[in-house]
């Protein structure tokens, strides 16, 4: 077949009857005809609707905010604003934006105060430009008290103890909710949306409490100006409307169609199946495509002209697959060798500290993939401490391996003789969620032991709890509240955990590659089995002794399963 030139190719008469042109020209014709009665039905429609849904995703947002003022103590700094005011005569309240009025609320703006706004600020971070704030409803004078306005311009900033007169209407729905009409309950307008229109602004609110004298509410001001949330919800309908008809209109399109397609495809689709009938022969590949005879002027002769071309690359694209091969090949050995500068990153010379009678510790880390997301240290920080930790990166392969060795460094790095284990994973945390764009997060248990005394002082940052082997062989899971993972929330605090080791005890820590392996048949291995498995180790088996009666019990109920997590462990073995 003779290749066309470029004259030919682009020919106008030949762009016109190309397959593309004609299919976006019926298309368009018929879906602009019908879009347009969709979109005069679909403003009508968001007209109606749009001014309820915007209540309701004021309503929403104010019963967010709530949610997240559970966490700081929101009630107590409102009933001291609320004593202050209900201390005050009503010739002091007559005016509130007198100086010598508010400036009696001055000490209620202290570090709870900045908290509270801090935690509303996070909210309007996240959902835009929405001005949040607490007030207080009072029911015999219809007043609304501000308590908490977390604005920080100045001048739109309302301080503590200003008040305004508000309608009753508008106090009873953002106190108790409205009853929807039946157009509202059509549109899906939920019963109880405590939200009002003032002026320009929809206010909506949660209660945070109700009292005889006072309501308190969280509420959001939203302009009606910034309709996204209704907006979207319309656009979302129209573009579903529209996409059908496109469809139908396009379905006219090909019927129409269908002599100048389906002929040539057909030609197309056995010269195909001769060319893979060919593959598979000895004598090689024959000249299929170049023998069609397609004339029709569009896309099918390119496609035509395409295969033909395919045909004479075939040579070339062995040569490439070869390449490929190489290419995987390289890359298997550039991941095996990840693996093994992953490994020299872990204590791996046993017994670690030869010269150190009082203790014994041992660990082991298999990964699940060619590298992993667990770890485990262990360190002499001065000759009567030493630091033990494990921890498990959210994920695996390579991000979780660099994550992983991120850390491990900077746990080595915080961990000092003046700090407990709960400050270091303070310090680490803040340092890894200051430049943690990606949002990984790790689970790390951390202890000191102090050598003299036996004294093991520990810190759970979302992590496995840790086993305590008695000297006699018994195990005892040593279950406590954990703290918040490594990288999850700046600000967390994490709590200290003491035990007491006597000569002979030891403490087993691990990830949750262990309680977590899964077999086909009978599900996840489970902390029971686990503790079982230690407890059938001998009273005085020592620290490897002890990890391999637990990894050669994983092995067993796992079988030939695939693992589906790294297995980490670490054991130390207190001796006085």
């Amino acid at each position: 077949m003779a290749r066309k030139s470029e004259a030919e190719k682009n020919n106008p008469q030949r762009r016109w009857k190309s397959i593309d042109v004609r299919t976006f020209v019926i298309t368009l014709l018929l879906t602009l005809g019908i879009g347009v009665t969709v979109l005069v039905l679909g403003l009508s429609l968001y007209a109606l609707s749009s001014m309820d849904e915007y209540c309701v995703s004021a309503w929403n947002s104010a019963n967010s905010e709530a949610a997240i003022l559970e966490d700081v103590d929101v009630e107590s700094k409102c009933d001291e604003i609320l004593g202050i005011y209900s201390g005050l005569s009503d010739e002091e309240k007559s005016d509130p934006d007198s100086p010598a009025y508010l400036a009696k609320f001055d000490s209620v703006t202290d570090e709870q105060y900045q908290k509270i706004c801090n935690c509303m600020l996070r909210m309007k971070k996240r959902n835009g430009p929405l001005d949040a704030y607490i007030v207080a409803i009072e029911k015999s004078t219809g007043r609304m008290i501000c308590l908490v306005d977390s604005d920080s311009d100045e001048e739109l900033f309302i301080p503590p103890g200003w008040w305004q007169p508000i309608e009753k209407d508008m106090a009873d729905v953002l106190i108790n909710g409205k009853e929807p009409t039946p157009m509202e309950k059509s549109y899906g307008i939920p019963e109880g949306v405590q939200a009002v229109v003032m002026d320009s602004t929809c206010v909506g609110a949660s209660t945070l409490r109700k009292g005889d004298e006072f309501t308190i509410l969280v509420c959001v001001d939203d302009d009606l100006n910034r309709l996204q949330a209704i907006a979207l919800t319309f656009a979302s309908q129209f573009v579903l409307l529209l996409l059908v008809i496109t469809i139908l209109a396009s379905l006219i399109g090909v019927l129409l169609m269908r002599k100048n397609l389906v002929k040539p495809i057909n030609s197309l689709a056995r010269a195909a199946q001769e060319y893979s009938e060919d593959a598979h022969k000895e004598e090689g590949i024959g000249n299929h495509f170049a023998n069609l005879d397609i004339h029709t002027g569009d896309e099918i002769e390119n496609l035509a002209h395409t295969m033909q071309k395919m045909e004479m690359d075939l040579n070339d694209y062995v040569d490439d697959l070869t390449r490929i091969t190489a290419e995987r090949e390289r890359i298997t050995t550039e991941l095996s060798l990840a693996t093994r500068i992953q490994a020299s990153m872990l204590p791996k010379d046993f017994p670690a500290f030869p010269d150190r009678g009082e203790f014994e510790v041992y660990a082991s880390m298999e990964p699940a993939r060619e590298v992993g997301g667990d770890f485990y240290d262990f360190f002499l920080i001065d000759d009567d401490h030493l630091a033990l930790v494990i921890a498990d990166v959210a994920g695996k392969g390579v991000p979780a391996s660099l994550f992983m060795m991120a850390s491990k460094i900077l746990l080595g790095t915080e961990t000092r003789a003046d700090l407990s284990p709960a400050q270091v994973l303070e310090k680490v945390n803040e340092r890894i969620c200051a430049h943690n764009p990606e949002d990984m997060f790790v689970t790390v248990w951390m202890g000191v032991l102090e050598i003299s005394t036996g004294r093991l002082t520990s810190a759970n940052a979302g992590h496995e709890h840790p086993v305590r082997i008695s000297r006699g062989g018994q195990a005892e899971l040593l279950q406590s509240k954990h703290g918040f993972v490594i990288g999850g929330m700046e600000g967390m605090k994490y709590r200290n955990e003491e035990i007491q080791l006597n000569p002979g005890d030891k403490i087993f820590v691990y990830t949750d590659g262990v309680p977590e392996a899964e077999s086909k048949e009978s599900g996840q291995f489970g902390t029971d089995r686990m503790m079982d498995a230690i407890n059938e180790a001998d009273a005085d088996a020592d620290p490897r002794q002890v990890l391999k009666g637990v990894h050669d019990a994983v092995d067993l109920f796992v079988g030939e399963d695939e693992q589906f997590d790294d297995l980490t462990m670490l054991c130390l073995e207190y001796r006085g």
